[in-house]
């Protein structure tokens, strides 16, 4: 017990100085005047100025009369009160410019006779703390997106305006990769120069293509604090600097199948290095956006599995009936005609028979490509079922006859190029591949419609009679529909 006593006594006052000096908080004493009475090396830092300048003056002699009238209030409000007071405030340090902001806790000291004898302040910088929490709020928020019907491009702008908004000064993009994962295809940066965005769509990358195209090409994060003298941007450093760009910071996204989606990057206009709260930001700002993109996918490849045909990817019926749908609107907006073709195929069946149903996928994914090189891009093509086609041909003009003849244009186009011989290459089960020609027709039931007569069913129908009457008629011709 002894020896204990004797170790504590000689804890001396400098003992205590370089212990508070030691602190990573801010440490200071004042009297009940305001007047400084000491600081540790850490509040020397905020006023940029040594321990023997700052006591025996004032916060007035360092920070501007608003800011010291600030802090002159929460130190009455704590010796007031009898007790600790807490409160939050941005301070600037003087000895290099950053912000913090620091949680403050004020305790009043009294002497043996209880008499007030000053304020004891800690200041506790909160700069991460309350970053990270405003990060989750964004993040909470942009899952709340991801659970709508929010398109992909929306998402990931808000998620970089979210983190620009988190981070002043920051300018952020979000880059990904075509599906051969080789160049960036797609980009959202709305804070960066217009130039620039299309300068780097496009580029391949790989090891040293700035910050993104070398995070894209190792899967790992690339850290650039300064733009001008970094090897990985010497290519593109004339480029940099007509963007106004000193420093970037990249982080490959990651899908759940460890495969590189894109980058996620910030960067800044002068040099910067990035603090711990950066590098949480970064990483999960990327992992926020691979979760975005690879929903979206999924969503996209459920959706057009429900939309379209798996064996040749056309729209099937149920977007056939939508897309039908949007051509009569657009008959009635525009004042104009629009055609429907329907088609079956003549002389297929024997070749289902002969070699088997692998040679008919085959004949059918054929004829599904002659016909998209058919029409135009606003036309739809579609798999009605078996070996029936439709074809919806917009926008024929207001004109009855003018509309017939280029209705029939296209038809005849089709008629024609499905009659050309088929090719096919059918593998056995040895892996030999045998080379089958095969002749195949199309019997095409045309009606022209607007938004007037008829529903879409009617449509279809009426145009289904037509081809049938072109198949009693001889096959391998088009028939328009005659109302009776």
């Amino acid at each position: 017990m002894g020896k204990s006593v004797h170790s504590l006594a000689k804890f001396t006052e400098s003992s205590l100085r370089a212990l508070l000096q030691a602190l990573p908080d801010l440490v200071w004493l004042k009297d009940v005047d305001g007047v400084y009475l000491a600081c540790n090396h850490r509040f020397e830092q905020m006023f940029g100025a040594s321990e023997k300048d700052i006591v025996g003056r004032t916060d007035y002699d360092f920070v501007g009369k608003e800011q010291a009238d600030f802090f002159r209030a929460n130190d009455r409000n704590a010796m007031e009160r009898g007790g600790p007071s807490v409160n939050e405030e941005w301070v600037t340090f003087a000895a290099d410019g950053h912000r913090e902001l620091l949680e403050t806790t004020k305790t009043p000291l009294f002497d043996d006779h209880g008499s007030l004898i000053g304020v004891l302040g800690i200041g506790h910088d909160i700069t991460q703390r309350k970053q990270l929490e405003k990060y989750e709020k964004f993040r909470s928020a942009t899952l709340e997106l991801l659970a709508g019907n929010t398109s992909l491009p929306v998402i990931l702008e808000a998620i970089v305006r979210g983190v620009e908004e988190l981070s002043p000064g920051a300018m952020c993009s979000i880059l990904l990769l075509d599906d051969e994962r080789r160049r960036f295809s797609e980009g959202v940066a709305p804070s960066l120069p217009a130039f620039y965005n299309e300068a780097i769509l496009g580029i391949e990358i790989g090891m040293g293509v700035g910050s993104c195209g070398t995070a894209a090409f190792t899967g790992q994060r690339v850290i650039v604090e300064d733009i001008a003298n970094h090897p990985y941007w010497t290519p593109y450093a004339t480029l940099a600097a007509q963007a106004g760009l000193g420093a970037c910071w990249s982080q490959p996204i990651m899908s759940a199948a460890s495969e590189v989606l894109g980058t996620f990057a910030i960067y800044h206009r002068t040099r910067f290095a990035p603090s711990e709260s950066d590098i949480y930001i970064i990483e999960q700002s990327a992992r926020l956006a691979s979760i975005a993109v690879e929903r979206k996918r999924m969503e996209m490849r459920v959706q057009h599995v429900a939309f379209h045909d798996a064996l040749t990817g056309l729209p099937n019926r149920i977007l056939l009936h939508d897309r039908l749908e949007q051509a009569r609107a657009a008959c009635k907006r525009h004042g104009r005609l629009a055609a429907l073709l329907f088609m079956d195929l003549d002389n297929f069946k024997p070749l289902n028979d002969a070699y088997g149903h692998d040679a008919g996928d085959l004949l059918l994914q054929e004829v599904a490509h002659r016909l998209c090189q058919c029409v135009r891009e606003v036309d739809t093509v579609a798999r009605f079922g078996g070996d029936e086609f439709v074809v919806v041909l917009s926008d024929l003009g207001a004109d009855h006859a003018q509309a017939t003849a280029l209705a029939s244009a296209v038809a005849e186009k089709i008629r024609a190029s499905l009659s050309q011989p088929y090719v096919l290459q059918l593998h056995g089960s040895d892996r030999t591949a045998t080379s089958v020609e095969h002749h195949c027709s199309a019997s095409i039931g045309a009606v022209l419609f607007n938004h007037a007569k008829g529903s879409e069913t009617d449509i279809v129908k009426w145009a289904d009679l037509a081809m049938y009457q072109a198949k009693s008629a001889g096959r391998n011709r088009i028939q328009f529909y005659s109302p009776p």
